[in-house]
C-alpha cells in the first residue's frame, strides 16, 4: 500500500470535557505510534484528573481558562492514510501557535481518531471522539466516512467543519452543525467539465469531442458523478461510455474493454490512487493512445511515483487552488509548515489551515466575550469570524483576528483558499486549478473562479 510518510506531533496538555458535555476528561492528542496501529485515540500522557487538573465544567465563570478539544476524525490507516497525514501537521503547526499566544484565556488541544476512510470505523470513531474524549468539534470527517459520522453530529451536537469533504450530500446538508474550508464536488465536477469542452482552459488546438467517464463505486469518488456529467452536458457533450467499478480489485480489464470500445479522447477516471495506477496500466497495455483526466487525490507528485512518470505523462489533473490575493500569504504558509514539520504543503493543507484557523478565532471571539467555549454556542460563532458582515475587520491569520477581536472589532476571515464565507449549509466556494503532467512534474495549466462556474 503506497502512503506518505508520517509526521511528527506536539505534546499534548490534558483535555477536559466541556459545559454542554457529560463526558469523562478526554485523552491528550495522540502520537503517529497510535495511527501506525489503528487506534483511535493512543494516548501519549494519561488523560486528565477531574479533581486536580482545573477542569472546567458548567460551575466555572466565563472567560476562564479553558481548555477545549478537537478531534481530527480522518483515516490514519487504510488506503486514505494520506489524508490524515496531510492534514495532521497543519492542525498542530496552528495549534501550537495559538497556544503560544496569550489571547485565549487557556489552550486547544488536538485528539486523534481514525476513521480508517470507511463508514462504520468513522462512527466508532467519531462516537469516542464525541462522549469519551468530549470534544466540541471535528476537523474532519472526508467524503469516505461523512454518511455515517453523519448521525453522530446530529446525534451529539458535535460542530464540523471538513477540510477535504467534497461530498454532494453536503450541497444542502440543511443542518447548523456541517461547515467545510473545500469547496463541493459539484464545483469541482464542473470544473472538469469546463476544461474537457473549452479548449481556450487547456491551451488546446480543439476541445475533447468523446469523453468517457469512469468512477469507482465508492461515497468519496461517486460524489463526482453527476457534477461532471451534468456540466459536459451544458457544453453539448454527452459522455460515450459512463461506466462504474468496484474498488479494490486485483485487475479491471473487463471494465477497461467497455469503457475503450466505445473510443474516448479523454477518459475521467475517479478513483483511489492505487486503484487509478492499475486502471492506467491496465489501458495501457490494452493500447489506449487518449488522455486521462483524474481528481485531488491522483493530483500530487505522489501519485506521479506511484503509477510512473512515463504513463502518466500528459494526464490532466484537479486541484483546489490558492485565493488569487493570497500567494505571498501561501509562500509564508509553506516555509512555516517546513520549520514546523519538515514537509511541503499537500493536498487539503491550505484547507485544513483555513478550517482550524477558523475554530480557533471563533473559540477566542467567545472567550473574549466572556462565554464558554461549547457544542452549542460554536455555530454562531465560527459563522460570526468567518462571513463578512459591514465594519468587519479583514484578517488573513490568527494573530490578526486576535488583535482586532481584543480591539472590540467584529472580523471577517479571508483564508488561504479564499474567503471563508458559509452559505446556509455550511459551504464555500473556491477556485481550481487545472494542472497537466509535464515532464514528471504536475504544472498548472489553467485556474477557474467559482463565479465562472456557477457552482453552489
Amino acid at each position: 500500500m503506497h502512503t506518505r510518510p508520517r509526521t511528527r506531533l506536539t505534546t499534548a496538555l490534558a483535555l477536559v470535557a466541556l459545559a454542554t458535555t457529560a463526558c469523562s476528561a478526554p485523552a491528550p492528542v495522540t502520537g503517529s505510534e497510535g495511527a501506525e496501529n489503528g487506534s483511535d485515540a493512543t494516548s501519549t500522557a494519561s488523560p486528565a484528573d477531574p479533581a486536580t487538573s482545573g477542569v472546567t465544567t458548567s460551575d466555572t465563570s466565563p472567560g476562564s481558562d479553558q481548555e477545549v478539544a478537537i478531534g481530527l476524525a480522518l483515516p490514519f490507516t487504510g488506503e486514505y492514510s494520506w489524508v490524515g497525514a496531510n492534514v495532521q501537521p497543519v492542525a498542530e503547526m496552528v495549534v501550537e501557535e495559538v497556544n503560544a499566544d496569550d489571547a485565549f484565556p487557556g489552550s486547544i488541544t488536538l485528539v486523534q481518531g481514525d476513521t480508517e476512510g470507511v463508514v462504520d470505523a468513522g462512527v466508532t470513531a467519531a462516537r469516542k471522539l464525541a462522549t469519551a474524549d468530549g470534544v466540541v468539534a471535528f476537523v474532519g470527517p472526508t467524503s469516505l466516512s461523512f454518511t455515517g459520522v453523519r448521525q453522530v453530529i446530529e446525534d451529539t451536537g458535535v460542530v464540523m467543519i471538513s477540510p477535504t469533504a467534497g461530498t454532494t450530500e453536503l450541497d444542502d446538508a440543511g443542518t447548523e452543525l456541517f461547515f467545510r474550508t473545500v469547496p463541493s464536488d459539484s464545483l469541482g465536477g464542473r470544473a472538469i467539465a469546463a476544461a474537457i469542452g473549452d479548449a481556450t482552459v487547456l491551451g488546446r488546438d480543439a476541445a475533447f469531442e468523446s469523453p468517457a467517464l469512469l468512477v469507482g463505486e465508492a461515497p468519496a469518488l461517486v460524489s463526482f458523478a453527476e457534477p461532471v456529467a451534468d456540466g459536459l452536458a451544458a457544453q453539448g457533450l454527452e459522455p460515450v461510455a459512463n461506466a462504474s467499478f468496484v474498488t479494490g480489485k486485483q485487475s479491471y480489464r473487463s471494465e477497461i474493454a467497455d469503457v475503450l470500445a466505445a473510443e474516448p479522447d479523454v477518459v475521467v477516471l475517479v478513483a483511489a490512487p492505487e486503484d487509478s495506477a492499475q486502471i492506467m496500466r491496465e489501458a495501457f497495455e490494452a493500447g489506449y493512445e487518449g488522455t486521462w483526466f483524474v481528481t485531488q487525490d491522483q493530483t500530487n507528485a505522489d501519485y506521479v511515483d506511484l503509477a510512473g512518470a512515463e504513463l502518466v505523462e500528459g494526464t490532466y489533473g484537479l486541484v483546489e487552488a490558492p485565493f488569487a490575493d493570497a500567494e505571498q500569504r501561501v509562500a509564508d504558509f509553506s516555509q512555516r509548515l517546513q520549520d514546523f514539520a519538515g514537509v511541503e504543503p499537500d493536498t487539503f493543507s491550505l484547507n485544513t489551515y483555513d478550517a482550524v484557523n477558523v475554530l480557533a478565532l471563533a473559540s477566542l471571539r467567545l472567550a473574549l466575550a466572556g462565554e464558554q467555549v461549547t457544542r452549542d454556542a460554536l455555530p454562531d460563532a465560527i459563522r460570526a469570524v468567518g462571513n463578512a458582515d459591514d465594519g468587519d475587520v479583514v484578517v488573513t491569520s490568527y494573530e490578526e483576528g486576535t488583535q482586532a477581536l481584543q480591539a472590540g472589532d467584529e472580523i471577517d476571515y479571508q483564508g488561504l483558499v479564499g474567503p471563508v464565507d458559509f452559505d446556509d449549509n455550511g459551504n464555500i466556494t473556491a477556485p481550481f486549478a487545472i494542472q497537466e503532467v509535464v515532464e514528471g512534474t504536475w504544472t498548472t495549466v489553467t485556474t477557474l473562479a467559482p463565479e465562472d462556474l456557477d457552482g453552489p
